[in-house]
């Protein structure tokens, strides 16, 4: 079950995502709605938050704050565009890697827009691709759903979804 449930953090920190197709509404901060989404028992969120900021540059800058079920923080930043280039995404303990040792994050992010509202995410971590699915606002702009299909080493797949409520624009 640790396997898994490593494979299912480690797929859930790839699962943020900034926006080029969704600018301005993806801009924002936005908050878990536990009750509203889908997870596998066992799967290790307690909450999150989420804030996705734009830059003069064009780069969308995405940080991710959130306590995991054993009480732990994490965070996760990325700044990317919608392009379907890969980017690093970096997370606290990958961050703590690079700091230490200098080693690269092994996480990547992608990204490319199927329309105003929606885009499609891949996430790799080593090269290999280990969820994908779409991030989609809603017409009113006050939820974002992703949903995202975690893909295990051994090729095992476990849909994920997960449901954000607007607390700010």
């Amino acid at each position: 079950m640790k396997p898994v449930i490593a494979l299912l953090a480690c797929s859930l920190t790839l699962i943020t995502a900034p926006a080029g197709a969704q600018v301005p509404r993806v801009l924002g901060v936005w908050e878990l709605d536990p009750a509203a989404s889908s997870m596998p028992q066992g799967f290790p969120l307690a909450s999150e938050t989420r804030s996705y900021d734009l830059r003069n540059d064009g780069y969308m800058v995405n940080l991710v704050i959130r306590k995991l079920a054993n009480g732990r923080p994490d965070f996760i930043q990325i700044a990317s565009k919608s392009d379907g280039k890969d980017y690093p995404q970096y997370q606290s303990g990958q961050l703590a890697e690079f700091q230490v040792n200098g080693t690269q994050t092994p996480a990547t992010y992608s990204e490319t827009i199927i329309d105003d509202y929606s885009v499609n995410i891949i996430a790799k971590f080593g090269g290999q691709v280990n969820n994908k699915g779409v991030r989609s606002i809603s017409a009113d702009g006050k939820t974002m759903t992703i949903k995202v299909v975690a893909i295990a080493p051994n090729g095992q797949e476990t849909p994920i979804t997960l449901v954000f409520k607007r607390t700010s624009a």
